[in-house]
């Protein structure tokens, strides 16, 4: 009873203090106060803060107040404020005309320049690093994020969307932070192409996504017929209802070479660019139909683009990694069924990934990006090709990849991972059919996504997908270069669990699979590695005779070192063995065979490993990792 009297106590604060207090004495309860938002009244909230410091803040507080959020930043809860100097708003109103005044911003802009500076979250600067600032403002859009050094004095600065800079930080009043900034936001509300086109030095890049066409696959912003109240889904325990995600974005991620990298290269014009794109993907009989998919240039640019927005920092999650572990995703591109691969291995300072590591065409990408509406623009240090030598190096290396990673939508819509949720658990959304480009659920399926608030969970990445009672959805998966594969299904048995039968494109995969075990079934035959003689290493053997595999030795608990395989309920089961001669989709579906309305279908992760790496010639498969 305790922990829902906290968690009622806290969202009735965020409102009023003494409200709370009088509706909880009132029912005779004495709940278990969070101390940050016990009241002394001896400090500050944000607009008293700013309302004190007018010689900085003035102007701020009047378009706060004509905005109608004096209500909210004077209220409990916890925000970040990056509230633009008075200066700030001279040097902005300047930039629009010499007559431009607070009076002329029409009430939707007045609404909209108060709100991009509000982040409904409390983020000091040392719990932020180069990238984006995680929580979305209220305008739902993200913050760019740089910490920097002044190239003439050394001395370190922090910048916001490129040219804002932090002025002064982390001023703590009770209901959350301010950041002091000497230039208002304003960002770009611009489509991807022409966020690209816009830049002096993308010149060939942008001629080239014109020329094949692909700048009309980088234009959707928002579904607006996406209704979140159609649907509401019940928890697994049938107590609470699970809202469903509130939009339905798009987004994209283009990955760019300057005109400058490509003159190094000997490509001075869009004309020199279709040549060489002729070397590296010959394409007979498509030369000069460049808005064909197997046009030479359109295979190149397609490898450039991806269809979700990753930001610089999210490239990557390191929640249930063990140290000094490798963080890598595998991204799918808009050249047809290729993937990259994307890994924090190698990488130092200017960085953000490297792509395609431990191949011959391995590069990076830096750490200048640039954020707009749908989409974020990565620059490279190299030309990014997919080789014959790419190819072997995915053909050979185990694809790991989180269910949640499938989804552009989870990137679009700030939804991996996300444990500010606004309902009881904090850390859940419902998930209506269609909502999801690459999943087929039929109507009455109810399906969960788990971003893990407490990120304890026996979970890869923290999170989870969770299908419930009677369920029937397909997933489609990475596709991968021909060749054959053992597919692996990861998740976490728990007598909650259900029954689920499991089919391959379209063909039902041996008996179906019982859930409700754990790894300590006679039917799965685990023993834990310091109960046996050899570390675990003859149990290891006997579980994969089995058609099962413990979970990897580098995945452990939240950020702590124990490791999952050490745990009763985190494994892998072995789906089959399957031999790929094209590059094509593949899907994966669960079907419930149990009539349990509460039963739980977790689906964790996904693992393609080939023949090499499971089979190796005169070696030991792997079991450990």
């Amino acid at each position: 009873m305790k922990q829902n009297i906290r968690l009622k106590v806290k969202a009735v604060l965020k409102k009023t203090a003494l409200f709370a207090l009088v509706a909880f004495f009132a029912y005779g309860c004495k709940p278990e106060i969070d101390e940050r938002f016990i009241t002394t009244f001896t400090g500050d909230m944000i607009y008293s803060y700013l309302k004190k410091d007018s010689a900085n803040y003035s102007e701020y507080v009047k378009l706060v107040d004509m905005a109608g959020l004096k209500g909210m930043l004077s209220a409990y809860g916890e925000y970040t404020c990056l509230a633009p100097t008075n200066e700030a708003f001279d040097l902005y109103y300047k930039s629009r005309g010499n007559q431009f005044t607070r009076d002329s911003l029409n009430n939707e802009e007045l609404n909209y320049l108060v709100r991009t500076h509000i982040i409904n979250m409390k983020y000091l600067t040392e719990s932020l690093s180069d990238g984006v600032i995680p929580n979305v403002n209220m305008n739902d859009r993200v913050i760019e994020i740089l910490f920097d050094s002044d190239s003439i004095t050394g001395k370190s600065k922090i910048l916001l969307n490129s040219n804002s800079e932090m002025v002064e930080k982390d001023i703590e009043v009770y209901n959350g932070v301010i950041h002091a900034i000497n230039r208002v936001l304003t960002p770009s509300m611009a489509q991807l192409p022409d966020l690209i086109a816009a830049e002096n030095d993308l010149t060939i890049f942008s001629a080239a996504l014109k020329l094949t066409g692909m700048n009309d696959s980088l234009l959707l912003i928002e579904d607006k017929t996406y209704d979140p109240d159609l649907y509401q889904y019940k928890d697994e325990y049938e107590t609470y209802t699970i809202p469903c995600p509130p939009t339905r974005k798009y987004g994209y991620t283009a990955f760019v070479e300057s005109d400058e990298l490509f003159m190094k290269n000997g490509i001075n014009s869009i004309e020199d660019l279709v040549a060489k794109a002729e070397e590296w993907y010959p394409s007979p009989g498509y030369e000069n139909n460049f808005t064909n998919r197997n046009n030479s240039l359109n295979k190149f640019i397609s490898y450039h683009l991806v269809e979700k927005v990753v930001n610089s920092n999210q490239f990557f999650f390191n929640v249930s990694a063990a140290k000094n572990t490798e963080l890598y995703e595998f991204l799918e591109t808009m050249f047809t069924h290729r993937i990259m691969k994307v890994s924090n291995k190698r990488i130092t300072s200017g960085m953000a990934a490297m792509i395609n590591p431990d191949s011959e065409d391995e590069l990076y990408v830096t750490n200048r990006s640039k954020t707009t509406v749908n989409g974020v623009i990565h620059y490279l240090h190299k030309i990014l090709r997919y080789t014959d030598n790419v190819e072997y190096m995915l053909s050979n290396t185990r694809i790991r990849f989180d269910f949640s990673s499938l989804m552009p939508e989870m990137h679009n819509n700030n939804l991996r991972m996300s444990n500010s949720q606004n309902n009881s658990s904090g850390d859940r959304f419902g998930i209506p059919p269609g909502y999801f480009k690459y999943i087929n659920q039929t109507k009455d399926t109810r399906f969960i996504y788990l971003a893990g608030k407490d990120r304890l969970w026996h979970n890869y990445q923290a999170d989870e997908m969770m299908g419930l009672g009677t369920y029937d959805l397909t997933v489609r998966l990475l596709p991968v270069p021909p060749g054959t594969y053992e597919l692996r299904f990861g998740y976490s048995g728990s007598s909650a669990r259900s029954v689920t039968q499991i089919y391959v494109d379209g063909k039902p995969i041996g008996i179906p699979l019982d859930l409700r075990m754990t790894k300590s079934n006679p039917k799965i035959g685990w023993v834990p590695d310091i109960e046996t003689d050899d570390n675990g290493v003859e149990i290891d053997k006997a579980m994969r005779n089995r058609g099962f595999m413990n979970a990897p030795v580098t995945m452990v608990i939240g950020q702590n070192s124990k490791p999952l395989r050490d745990e009763p309920y985190p494994m892998r089961r072995i789906v089959g063995t399957f031999t790929f001669d094209s590059y094509e989709p593949h899907y994966i579906r669960f079907r419930s065979v149990l009539e349990n309305p509460k039963a739980q279908a977790m689906m964790d992760y996904f693992e393609y490993v080939p023949k090499s790496v499971y089979a190796p010639p005169g070696g030991e498969p792997e079991t450990r990792d």
